[in-house]
């Protein structure tokens, strides 16, 4: 077979898979179903942190999905290119009990993000419904079998962690359970009003700041470079 007709046949399968590869993802994107639900709050939680509370009261179904800590799903605005994925930052029993879903969103420039922290109370976005396994806390489980948990999170990651501490995982029966909570300084790390909290459930909260200022007396660096030299 020539060098030409090789390439031709290539192109052609290229091509073609190219063609099937588009046609799929058109395919699950026209399978999502999206649920059109009110912001009911819109508050800085640090700087360039926005919480996001939406309002799915009206939708039982959608709240009832979330049943996991570290579940996500994905949002979109009218005028956006595309959604984004937000983890739930919100434990489950929230969702059961108000109807509401709470999120910690980063505001990037020009994302969707950044629009959806310039909405108000009352816009309307649309949502996904609720995907991914969650956190499978029944491998930390029983708690005298697992004594010692550690947790480590930075930035904005920290949604999915807060909504695992609020739902629970017995950390309490456990003899060392820690939470490392990296951030550049004190001014972008969230939920610091929720540490009292988390500390009286048992997770002994370490925040570790990569550009502290001279009044810094606690962990500094990085929390993945922490994560390693604690595991060493």
């Amino acid at each position: 077979m020539s060098i030409l007709r090789r390439l031709h046949l290539n192109l052609r399968t290229t091509t073609r898979r190219r063609r099937l590869a588009t046609a799929s993802a058109a395919l699950r994107q026209d399978t999502t179903v999206w649920t059109p639900a009110p912001l009911s709050e819109v508050e800085h939680a640090a700087e360039s942190l926005f919480h996001i509370a939406i309002d799915v009261s009206d939708a039982p179904d959608h709240a009832a999905s979330h049943t996991l800590a570290g579940q996500y799903l994905q949002l979109r605005l009218p005028d956006a290119l595309k959604p984004s994925f937000l983890a739930i930052a919100s434990p489950p029993k929230l969702a059961a009990a108000r109807g509401v879903f709470e999120f910690l969103v980063k505001s990037v420039a020009g994302s969707t993000a950044e629009a959806l922290c310039a909405l108000k109370r009352g816009d309307v976005v649309e949502l996904s419904q609720v995907m991914g396994n969650g956190f499978n806390i029944d491998r930390i489980h029983p708690p005298k079998n697992f004594g010692t948990v550690l947790v480590f999170a930075t930035g904005s990651g920290i949604s999915p962690i807060r909504s695992l501490i609020e739902s629970g995982f017995d950390a309490a029966k456990r003899s060392d359970v820690r939470l490392y909570y990296g951030a550049r300084n004190l001014q972008r790390m969230a939920y610091q009003d929720r540490f009292k909290d988390w500390e009286s459930s048992g997770v002994k909260i370490v925040p570790v700041l990569s550009q502290p200022d001279e009044s810094w007396t606690g962990e500094s660096g990085y929390v993945q470079v922490k994560c390693v030299s604690t595991l060493d």
